[in-house]
């Protein structure tokens, strides 16, 4: 699978200037962190607290925009949305969603930063 079909790396490096230190680290902050962000929607889900769903997905939301990773965005965004207006029942079958292309997402960026790191 192409990094391409995930994410778009020419504009993501293009949002930091071509600055390739600079991606990798964000590359890294979100190895990190959506792991962690995704384990906290998903808890928040569990029992059924929509603020603390809408607020870990607009994390996300936030992190995914950096790597113009569209499918990862629109779930994101999907579920922000519908756990802002209280529907949690619809909320079930959007984080399966986002949980998938956040996944992808993750891969995709593990295997740009291997490709990097074989480089060196």
């Amino acid at each position: 699978m192409s990094h391409d079909s995930v994410f778009n790396l020419d504009e993501a490096l293009a949002r930091v200037d071509h600055d390739r230190e600079t991606f990798d680290m964000m590359v890294e902050l979100f190895l990190e962190h959506g792991p962690k962000d995704l384990a906290e929607t998903k808890a928040a889900l569990d029992v059924q607290n929509a603020v603390g769903v809408a607020r870990s997905s607009h994390r996300l939301k936030g992190a995914v925009l950096q790597f113009c990773a569209p499918a990862s965005l629109d779930a994101c965004k999907a579920l922000e949305e519908t756990a802002k207006a209280g529907n949690l029942a619809q909320a079930e079958a959007l984080y399966a969603t986002l949980e998938r292309e956040i996944l992808r997402l993750l891969n995709a960026l593990r295997l740009e930063r291997d490709k990097g790191l074989a480089a060196l």
